[in-house]
């Protein structure tokens, strides 16, 4: 955890890039970045308008690609497991697909289920832009496109289950 040479910059770079320090959990980091989106979400989250939520997630991406693509420097190594700004990324966009719906523990869960599937098999294109697209940018943007589509299956599970 201790990186030589860092600057402020690059202090708070892998503070948030690791959101608060989670991405060192020793056991499944991207689950536990998850884990902490998912109660962040429970919490506080679902409680705004679309607009600000939207707002949110715009900020976080574009935070997340500047801390993540410093933090990859800071480490060393190409898309650090210690970096899971983009699971919160991830996990929140996933979880506009149940924006409308009633607020429901179980679509929370749902969505965090169908998010880490994703997330970790990486189906096309998902994984094809994990493999091609380098740094922050990359680093993001494959948790987006699995959140997209883990948006897409919650909110077709929800119009089955409750019609919404």
């Amino acid at each position: 955890m201790m990186y030589k040479n860092k600057n402020f910059v690059d202090s708070i770079s892998i503070f948030f890039a690791t959101f608060f320090y989670i991405g060192y959990f020793p056991y499944g980091p991207g689950t536990a970045g998850t884990f902490a989106s998912m109660v962040l979400y429970f919490l506080f989250f679902h409680y705004l308008n679309f607009s600000g939520y939207i707002i949110l997630c715009i900020m976080l991406f574009f935070a997340g690609v500047f801390f993540s693509s410093r933090a990859e420097k800071i480490i060393g190594k190409k898309d650090p497991s210690e970096v899971v700004i983009d699971e919160v990324e991830g996990y929140l966009i996933t979880m506009l697909g149940a924006f409308w719906a009633p607020f429901s523990i179980l679509y929370v869960l749902i969505g965090f289920l169908l998010f880490r599937i994703f997330d970790i098999i990486k189906p096309f294109p998902i994984g094809a832009v994990d493999k091609r697209v380098g740094g922050g940018f990359g680093i993001m943007l494959d948790d987006v496109i699995a959140a997209v589509i883990s948006a897409v299956l919650l909110r077709l599970i929800i119009v089955i289950i409750v019609g919404l």
